[in-house]
């Protein structure tokens, strides 16, 4: 019998839950785009049939429908324009005043049902335009006062104003009227705007003060519109006749204006082009120091910095980024002010610097990353001279510490062997000297007498010695009388005439450069005597601006080579520790020049 087939589960592909989720995210993505300018279509629908229902209700002193559909469909247009350009809240906010725009007009309609309808809507565009004015740039509101005074607004155009519907008799028959208080509470909704008009201008006129340049630059469009339109309105009711004709015309205007200015000040990337365009111009022909003012330049703030990793840190590649550990242009750390926004500048994966700039500039983020972009090559240039430039100072301290702990070491030894050994030797001879009196008038063995004598002659043979080493180590009158006096003691003991030539009275040296000019005098001087075969020298010194000048020439052979030995180039070094500069010109049989510069401060 065969045997009954086996039920198998089925199996779902592999990738179908990849697959499910990528177009998930793909509608997502659809709707955070798209869904704003979908809302803004239903808008124009929503405004089109609210146009055809309030055309026939409009008093001719009042605005048209051409009108209320040009204000409604720009803020629809502008709102779909933002969203699309810069996707956020903003252009969201943008549409939102549009269609409470279109709900108002239902009020205006002679059929009773919209009429009655848009009578709860009447003050709805106004709560809007109050959200957005507070809300822009950024399309979120700031602070705690802001979003008291948004929530109160709606509280009063949502929840007081639908309250009135019933008391409020019009002209159109109101489906829900029960009183008369149309009077009272007219006055109420006037009163109440007249508050929330002030408190929310105060708050605008805040915010202008207290921003900076990018912000403000940003905000002007909109401010310089609203104003306009303010006064105008404000004006209107003292005038007449033509004049009163021509500010509501301005009134219109600047109605009309709102909406474009919220798109211009949202969208400053389209003018800041300009600025990258000249940017990339510019670029190829500036230099290291001026980076920093063209880039300023072309994100319009003057207070930009820029900021590297040092060389011992390459940067996070992913996550936040903040200063600590990062440096100026000449190596120094960078200390964040405290509104500075930070944005950081890659090349690849790699955080090549940071820029430290305005808030403001982020409500631009097209223009500041074009300006990064555009600028990562040239930064990471800079970073790269930065870190060479932190190395270098780090060297040169080095340098520093090292030839000072060295000349401190070699004071020290010099100490020891006058304070030590010096005066061992010293006290030996004596100790001799006393026994060989002891002897006289005729001691017991001549030979004796003549050891005694020997050992004497050699102790101070020895401490002779000792004595000039300690000197060639460091001499003990550099210490306690200063350069002058230690050149003219190297001259005495020199075996052949050195003369030592001063100008003017040297100011107060630092021990560093004293002993650095004493150390190229006395290997100038020895050298001349090994190798050059001179018959003078000449020890030339003074101090000319903050620098010293120490000069030592010699009549010898001449032919003196830098790298020949290690005399020369241990000098070169030293003096260049202290940011100083060893000069050598030596031709054959025209004698030998050794010139140092040393500068009187520290490097």
């Amino acid at each position: 019998m065969a045997a009954a087939p086996t039920a198998v589960p089925a199996v779902a592909h592999p990738s179908e839950p990849a697959a499910s989720l990528t177009r998930q995210g793909q509608g997502i993505e659809l709707r955070r785009r798209y869904g704003v300018p979908a809302l803004a279509v239903a808008g124009a629908a929503f405004g089109a049939v609210v146009l055809w229902l309030a055309d026939s209700g409009r008093d001719p002193d009042t605005t048209s429908t051409l009108f209320s559909g040009v204000v409604g469909g720009l803020y629809l247009l502008t709102g779909s324009v933002t969203h699309l350009r810069r996707p956020g809240r903003l252009g969201l906010r943008m549409v939102t005043v549009g269609i409470a725009w279109f709900a108002e007009d239902l009020s205006v309609s002679i059929h009773p049902g919209p009429h009655t309808v848009g009578m709860f809507f009447r003050c709805v565009a106004s709560a809007c335009l109050v959200h957005l004015l507070l809300a822009f740039p950024e399309g979120r509101l700031r602070t705690r006062t802001e979003r008291a005074v948004t929530w109160a607004v709606y509280v009063f155009v949502l929840v007081l104003v639908p309250l009135g519907v019933p008391f409020y008799e019009s002209v159109t028959p109101n489906l829900l009227f029960v009183a008369n208080l149309a009077p009272a509470e007219d006055a109420v909704i006037d009163g109440t705007q007249v508050v929330f008009a002030v408190v929310v201008g105060a708050l605008l006129v805040r915010r202008w003060i207290v921003a900076t340049p990018p912000a403000r630059r940003v905000l002007a469009p909109v401010y310089g519109v609203g104003l306009v339109g303010s006064v105008a309105s404000l004006v209107h009711p003292a005038l007449d006749g033509s004049s009163a004709l021509l500010v509501n015309e301005v009134a219109h205007l600047a109605t009309l204006g709102l909406p474009v200015a919220f798109l211009a000040g949202a969208l400053r990337v389209r003018l800041g082009r300009t600025a990258v365009a000249d940017l990339l111009l510019q670029l190829p022909r500036i230099s290291p120091a001026e980076l920093r003012d063209l880039l300023a330049r072309a994100l319009g703030d003057p207070a930009l910095r820029i900021a590297y990793p040092r060389p011992d840190d390459a940067g996070p590649a992913t996550g936040d980024v903040d200063t600590a550990g990062y440096v100026d242009a000449a190596g120094q750390l960078v200390t964040p002010r405290p509104n500075d926004a930070i944005t950081p500048v890659r090349r690849g994966p790699r955080v090549v610097a940071v820029l430290l700039h305005d808030p403001a500039l982020r409500a631009d983020p097209h223009v500041l990353h074009a300006v990064t972009a555009v600028a990562a090559l040239e930064l990471d240039n800079q970073r790269l001279a930065a870190e060479v430039r932190a190395q270098l100072a780090e060297v040169r301290a080095s340098r520093v510490r090292i030839v000072a702990a060295a000349d401190e070491q070699r004071r020290r030894i010099e100490r020891d062997l006058h304070d030590g050994a010096q005066q061992q030797l010293v006290t030996a001879a004596l100790v001799l000297r006393l026994a060989r009196d002891r002897f006289r008038p005729a001691p017991p063995d001549p030979e004796l007498d003549a050891l005694l004598r020997r050992a004497a002659d050699g102790l101070d043979a020895a401490v002779a010695e000792l004595r000039e080493l300690a000197r060639g180590i460091h001499p003990a009158v550099l210490t306690e009388a200063g350069l002058l006096p230690a050149l003219r003691a190297l001259a005495a003991r020199s075996a052949y005439p050195v003369r030592v030539i001063d100008g003017p009275a040297l100011p107060p040296l630092p021990d560093g450069v004293a002993a650095t000019a004493y150390f190229v005098a006395a290997e100038a001087v020895t050298n001349a005597a090994k190798h050059a075969g001179a018959n003078q020298v000449q020890v030339h010194v003074r101090a000319s601006g903050n620098r010293l000048l120490v000069t030592i020439a010699d009549d010898g052979a001449g032919g003196a080579d830098m790298g020949a030995g290690t005399g020369l180039l241990g000098l070169r070094d030293r003096v260049a520790a202290l940011d100083g500069k060893l000069t050598v010109r030596s031709f054959p049989g025209a004698g030998t020049s050794v010139h140092a510069e040393l500068p009187l401060e520290g490097p």
